[in-house]
């Protein structure tokens, strides 16, 4: 089974620990200053850095698979289909894989402690990319399962059947080349206006949008970046929902 985590890099991790848990987060073990896992559907990170890590702020996706038996299968499989793969190791953590999404995107695998989905909250980290299918094919490789894709080609959402969700968003001009190609965002499930409420009662302002697909909720990080807050999209026009 297959969970996708985000590592959110961050030089405020107390701050983001109030947030998570007002996003409906939950803190799995201690929350402490250097690493804190949060869960919901799917797994959120936070690794504290310096303030003069490059890394600050940014974010990368990794991919929690069972066993050691199972990293290994997936390499084959990812081999088999001529998609990048690089072995590697890190201390403390064991093997890794390093996966080409895209020429210029990566996602790792590892071993890992993932739990069950839980709460209204999923964790959706969105990659720009310069070609959706080529990369919802590296996906499904990835044993990630289709949910829904835009008709015009410029979209495509697919989840992890341990939880998460993966987004797919075709490249635009406005996107400077050093720009990061992957950022968290979240979908909520529940009552949008009600999450509102609570992130600002914990002092989070926050505005709520109308989008084609729903309402989103966007805020700002402790580490200055915006963040996104989808409803679930319930209007399917212009797209096809995978089952």
């Amino acid at each position: 089974m297959t969970t996708i985590q985000v590592i959110q890099f961050t030089q405020h991790p107390h701050p983001w620990h109030a947030l998570a848990e007002a996003l409906g987060l939950t803190a799995n073990g201690e929350k402490n200053d250097a690493w804190t896992e949060f869960d919901g559907d799917g797994m959120l990170a936070l690794h504290a850095v310096d303030a003069s890590d490059p890394r600050v702020g940014t974010a990368e996706v990794w991919m929690l698979v069972d066993d050691d038996d199972a990293l290994a299968d997936l390499e084959t499989q990812l081999s088999a289909a001529g998609i990048a793969v690089i072995r590697g190791a890190m201390e403390g953590v064991g093997a890794t894989l390093e996966i080409a999404l895209d020429p210029h995107s990566t996602i790792h695998a590892v071993v890992g402690h993932a739990r069950a989905p839980r709460g209204d909250t999923a964790i959706l980290p969105l990659f720009f990319t310069p070609n959706v299918p080529a990369s919802t094919n590296v996906a499904t490789t990835l044993e990630l399962k289709p949910r829904t894709s835009s008709d015009a080609g410029t979209w495509a959402d697919l989840t992890a059947p341990g939880g998460g969700i993966l987004a797919l968003h075709a490249e635009h001009a406005a996107q400077t080349p050093d720009a990061s190609p992957v950022s968290l965002s979240l979908e909520y499930r529940g009552n949008l206006d009600a999450l509102a409420e609570r992130l600002t009662d914990a002092n989070f302002e926050n505005s709520v949008v109308d989008e084609a697909y729903n309402r989103t909720l966007i805020l700002s990080t402790p580490d200055g970046n915006e963040l996104w807050v989808n409803g679930a999209q319930t209007d399917l026009y212009g797209y096809t929902e995978h089952t």
